[in-house]
């Protein structure tokens, strides 16, 4: 009988010890679901809405910021405390990758410190298209943080594209370092292989 109790024992403390890693070792879901579900979804459903209030002569401006930061306040709806992150360091930058038709917003997010909560996101658009009302060229990319390894950022380049209603991912490998130069390098370089300009 005692065995038994011992056997309970051990198997409560191994379920509490994975609940307890489930809620302390998941991504935050504000931060999560605002560069993995909310920003892009809204970009691919109504671009011309989502972007335009984004575009300024100096490359930010403070009401693009606060565009943002209502999506960002969408993606908190609904969600219980310990997963709501403060969007005080959300920020935006309009940013060219080599040719026009590779504008982006390149978009820096709270710090991120669980698995899959990005550093950043980039909305690739071609500016030309966007001025006239008819965008040929769009794509969203994030880099996930995956924590660390011998002292090192682990790293996962990923983009969401649009397929029916939905989103789908498309993984672009790991180890970009977690700078924005090396993100927006590593995104050119992939726009640019895939031909995918207009």
């Amino acid at each position: 009988m005692i065995f038994v109790y011992i056997v309970f024992g051990i198997l409560a403390v191994v379920v509490i010890f994975w609940v307890l890693m489930f809620m302390f070792g998941r991504a935050r879901m504000q931060h999560y679901v605002f560069a993995h579900q909310t920003l892009p979804s809204s970009v691919f459903e109504n671009h011309q809405v989502i972007l335009t209030p984004l575009v300024s002569a100096k490359g930010s401006s403070s009401e693009g910021r606060m565009h943002l930061l209502k999506l960002w306040q969408v993606a908190a709806e609904g969600l219980p405390e310990q997963d709501l992150v403060s969007g005080d360091t959300l920020a935006y930058s309009m940013v060219v990758l080599g040719h026009p038709n590779s504008t982006a917003f390149f978009i820096q997010l709270p710090k991120a410190e669980r698995k899959t909560e990005a550093h950043f996101s980039l909305i690739v658009f071609d500016a030309p298209g966007l001025s006239v009302g008819k965008v040929r060229h769009l794509r969203y990319f994030v880099l996930e943080n995956y924590g660390k390894a011998d002292g090192k950022p682990k790293t996962n380049l990923g983009e969401w594209v649009k397929k029916g209603d939905g989103l789908k991912y498309v993984d672009h490998g790991k180890g970009t370092p977690p700078d924005k130069a090396s993100f927006m390098a590593a995104v050119e370089k992939i726009v640019k292989e895939s031909g995918s300009q207009p």
